[in-house]
């Protein structure tokens, strides 16, 4: 395609493990485009979630850049999003049902399109085959705002957390979300509570009594590398050489260098008006890096991600029925 999009699957084993994909778009149609071309693979399956408050100019403009592609799809219902509430959680929960009809996908993994790949397909292929199953979902009991819950019991005795709502998950735990009926009930009780999208995945990964695979077995407080995003809050007091808009550093330039050598898969937020620099900087790199790892003379070190704590100590088998 004139616009640089791969349209092979590169290797056999990128093949072999296809990606399922959501991307959450209310602005800014050239990024959006810009993620999809970063991590188009013929392979992988792309839901896209236009807020149903979007311009219609960009809605109509994600439109006409689905319809070049078979695995690429809209949503088929739009969601008005607005923050603090279950509109957040549920565009997620839409797409992992309409990507659910395919059959072949090995991971989900969730964006938005602030965001950018800082690995090659490839590498993140085999990052995720290095997990052995593991999620990538960050959570927390030592920062758990109990307010949030107005007081009420979570079914099944399920262990409440704090974390992200964006995650690198197995087929398996979607499966959970989407067929069983602890994963139903607890949804229900997320709807009644303030800002459910921080509160559902995260608890599911840390309670594994309930047979997930790729869930956490030990205290969510111990796992300190959480790779699925890389995220600068300004609560952390990290340098970033953007600006902070709601607490989170917008990414520039100046922050190459630490995007260069971070561990995570994608980065967390650009805004193009802002700097196009930076992203026309991680576009090169990654094709570079694709190019190099096609002709051998680049290979991926994947020691790092096998000896992660959540890695180390996952729930090994399903145990669940729907």
């Amino acid at each position: 395609m004139s616009r640089g999009y791969i349209m092979s699957s590169l290797t056999l084993e990128e093949e072999e493990f296809p990606i399922a994909y959501t991307i959450m778009a209310y602005t800014h149609s050239e990024m959006v485009e810009r993620l999809l071309r970063a991590i188009y693979r013929p392979q992988n399956y792309y839901c896209i979630h236009v807020d149903k408050k979007a311009p219609e100019k960009f809605y109509l403009a994600i439109s006409a850049i689905v319809q070049c592609f078979p695995n690429v799809f809209l949503t088929s219902r739009r969601i008005d999003v607005v923050w603090g509430l279950f509109s957040v959680l549920e565009p997620e929960l839409i797409c992992m049902k309409e990507l659910s009809r395919y059959k072949k996908w090995k991971y989900f993994i969730n964006l938005t399109g602030q965001m950018f790949p800082l690995k090659t397909n490839y590498q993140i292929v085999k990052i995720l085959k290095a997990f052995r199953g593991a999620n990538s979902i960050n959570g927390t009991i030592k920062y758990v705002y109990e307010e949030r819950w107005m007081g009420k019991a979570p079914p099944m005795g399920i262990r409440l957390l704090k974390g992200s709502l964006h995650i690198a998950a197995n087929r398996d735990f979607v499966n959970y979300v989407l067929y069983n009926d602890t994963a139903k009930k607890f949804l229900e009780w997320t709807k009644d509570t303030e800002i459910p999208d921080e509160t559902f995945f995260s608890s599911l990964n840390y309670n594994p009594q309930l047979g997930i695979k790729g869930t956490f077995k030990g205290d969510p407080d111990d796992v300190h590398e959480y790779v699925a995003r890389y995220t600068i809050w300004i609560m952390t007091k990290k340098l970033c050489a953007g600006k902070f808009v709601r607490h989170v550093c917008i990414l520039s330039t100046g922050d190459l260098p630490r995007l260069g050598q971070a561990k995570e898969l994608f980065a967390n937020k650009f805004y193009l008006h802002e700097d196009r620099l930076v992203i026309g900087c991680l576009e090169e790199k990654i094709y570079n890096d694709t190019r190099d790892v096609y002709m051998g003379v680049k290979d991926v070190n994947t020691s790092f991600y096998e000896r992660l704590n959540f890695v180390q100590h996952q729930v090994e088998n399903s145990t669940w029925r729907s």
